[in-house]
């Protein structure tokens, strides 16, 4: 069994004997624990990705009576498209796997050492639940342990990867159209 990675960090020092939460010995921090509660408050995900000097893209999920919607850059990429709907079940297996990810561990801040006004990518991610303060975490030129899990979880839904530099999917929708 693979060790369980920091959310914080990214190390590998982690230790499974305290679970629900788990403890980190390299930033001797604990993450995770029972998200349960919180996945039947999430009302709405946001994860927004800008290169500069470019606009930005987001995936936006929002909880509704019957399950949920998702909306996103396709709307951009492809304009017959409507926004696409799940229903309760994928909803709760879309949070069951979300939540899997440590998000909300995650630090608030994630910023590349290189002292550099020049900027080239930044994201956010901001969750929005039901009666309480909304979690967000954003970075510039510096991502979560987590993040290709969190593209992938996405893309196996059918959304575009809007983690790979801003533009690079649509531009690879020009040249197929092109051709």
């Amino acid at each position: 069994m693979s060790p369980i990675i920091c959310p914080k960090c990214g190390g590998a020092n982690t230790s499974p004997a305290t679970r629900p939460l788990l403890y980190c010995v390299d930033c001797q921090s604990e993450f995770g624990g029972d998200h349960r509660d919180l996945m039947a408050t999430t009302r709405q995900i946001v994860l927004t990705t800008n290169q500069k000097g470019t606009a930005s893209q987001n995936l936006t999920f929002t909880r509704t009576p019957t399950g949920a919607t998702i909306e996103g850059p396709f709307l951009c990429y492809y304009p017959d498209l409507p926004e696409i709907y799940i229903d309760p079940q994928q909803w709760q297996q879309l949070l069951a796997d979300f939540f899997k990810l440590y998000v909300l561990d995650w630090r608030s801040d994630y910023q590349n050492d290189v002292k550099n006004s020049d900027t080239a990518f930044s994201w956010e991610l901001k969750i929005s639940f039901d009666h309480q303060q909304p979690f967000c975490s954003r970075g510039q030129d510096l991502y979560p342990p987590y993040w290709e899990a969190l593209m992938t979880l996405f893309t196996k839904l059918g959304l575009p990867n809007i983690g790979k530099a801003l533009g690079q999917n649509f531009l690879q929708l020009q040249t197929q159209t092109v051709s």
